[in-house]
């Protein structure tokens, strides 16, 4: 097919299958934040387990690759603890009605919708935010999104004052939510919270008037700061910042200032469209060189190992296989959607490859490569269906085929040699040392997915 034509399709996700028909009895994931809530009353843990295990499933098994992962990027983007508060039951929704739904649309959609999100609403509290006269609004929710979600801060600089930061809560307090019986919990302007004074940001580059009158401010008022959202995210700092994260995420902890100033200009030329972005960043030079640069998150490492075994996932939400990868994903270190803090697991190698967790990398490959019981509930692999239909010649030809074709590692002799010496095999023997042989495979495997190099992607 080729790269570019891979690419496309991956973007525009035409006949690719995703992984949502695994997910029968998922009930959480369209159900509405009020009806959450009655679960979270009634069935507190089921709103964690559906909503981790189908990142999971979807993860390891959607053919819709790239969606995915850009689901995780936006997730962590606009990161919400959903731990937070008491606002559990409505991560979920915020995961399917905005990031899933705008993960590869325009962006200036997705921010409107993380904006009006219950969920963000409540963790970063502008849904107590009051500007009546006589008070305070809160400023939590208008400053993460200029310093994270929008104009950012790059290189220590930032173009956003203090006076901005208030004169954003301003314009948004009153966004909150309904506690009305029949749409609980979900997005509401409450006009009566809304501030009415003159609002001008970024040296009057967005301003509005004040809205003196009840009929002005009711009217005008949601309208103001829908206006507000949409000039950030049209905003060039906003374009940088992106396209910053973007090159961070996908080519170099230190990207180029030349990728960064062209995937910025892709992004305004396109009206914040976020597929025409991601196609230049995946067929630029920078990209196409960038193999083995970035260290892979636990999370990522966890489903690169799944994936490249060939895993066996149980659907069950609430089965030992999902509390088992819960688990391990929390100690691994990135448990799913417990960020605390709004600014989202961080992308730099330096926070990742340390001792204590390349250790349990290497634990849980060990554990996932000796995996081939017949328990039913239990994460499975059959390691036999992972070699080639004609074994090669040498024990050490065969560790050298299942790294490149199956696990994508760049396998020197050396490290063949040093793998099968490690297993007990001699590296000049018949590969049959190997591949009939459970408990040398087993360890063949497992070293591979303690590789240095499948470490980084």
């Amino acid at each position: 097919m080729g790269t570019a034509a891979w690419l496309d399709q991956q973007l525009s996700r035409s006949g690719l299958v995703g992984a949502d028909n695994m997910l029968s009895g998922y009930v959480t994931l369209t159900n509405t934040n009020e009806q959450n809530y009655q679960v979270k009353k009634n069935e507190g843990d089921r709103i964690y387990d559906e909503l981790d295990h189908a990142t999971l499933i979807r993860a390891v098994y959607s053919q819709q690759q790239l969606y995915e992962v850009m689901c995780d990027f936006w997730t962590n983007h606009f990161n919400i603890w959903r731990r937070a508060d008491w606002l559990v039951h409505l991560k979920t929704r915020d995961n399917e009605s905005v990031i899933r739904k705008y993960a590869l649309g325009k962006f200036s959609d997705l921010l409107m919708a993380s904006a009006k999100s219950p969920a963000m609403l409540v963790y970063l509290d502008n849904y107590q935010s009051r500007g009546e006269p006589g008070q305070q609004v809160n400023e939590n929710y208008g400053r993460e999104l200029l310093e994270l979600h929008t104009l950012g801060i790059i290189d220590g600089t930032h173009v956003y004052s203090e006076a901005d930061i208030v004169g954003v809560a301003k314009v948004l307090s009153g966004w909150g939510i309904s506690w009305d019986a029949g749409s609980l919990h979900d997005f509401r302007f409450n006009y009566w919270n809304h501030n009415r004074d003159a609002v001008s940001i970024l040296g009057g580059a967005w301003k509005r008037p004040a809205r003196p009158n009840w009929g002005d401010y009711n009217v005008n008022g949601l309208a103001d700061g829908e206006s507000l959202i949409r000039f950030l995210a049209r905003h060039q700092s906003t374009a940088r910042h992106l396209a910053t994260k973007l090159a961070r995420r996908f080519v170099s902890d230190f990207p180029s200032p030349a990728l960064v100033q062209r995937l910025a200009s892709v992004y305004l030329a396109n009206d914040t469209a976020i597929a025409p972005v991601l196609r230049e960043l995946f067929l630029s030079p920078e990209f196409n060189a960038s193999a083995n640069q970035k260290v892979k998150r636990p999370v990522d490492w966890m489903i690169s190992a799944l994936r490249s075994t060939g895993a066996t996932v149980p659907t069950a939400a609430s089965g030992k296989a999902a509390k088992d990868l819960r688990k391990i994903s929390a100690g691994l270190g990135q448990p799913l959607f417990e960020r605390v803090s709004p600014d989202g697991w961080p992308e730099a190698a330096r926070y990742w490859v340390g001792s204590d967790g390349l250790l349990k990398r290497w634990e849980y490959g060990a554990s996932l490569a000796r995996s081939t019981g017949e328990d039913a509930e239990k994460v499975k692999v059959n390691l036999t269906a992972l070699l080639p239909t004609q074994l090669p010649s040498s024990s050490a030809d065969l560790v050298t085929w299942l790294g490149t074709e199956r696990f994508q590692l760049p396998i020197t002799s050396g490290d063949a040699a040093a793998i099968c010496t490690a297993i007990g095999v001699t590296p000049t023997g018949a590969a049959g040392q190997i591949a009939s042989n459970a408990k040398q495979l087993q360890g063949c495997v497992a070293l591979l997915l303690a590789h240095p190099a499948f470490q980084r992607r």
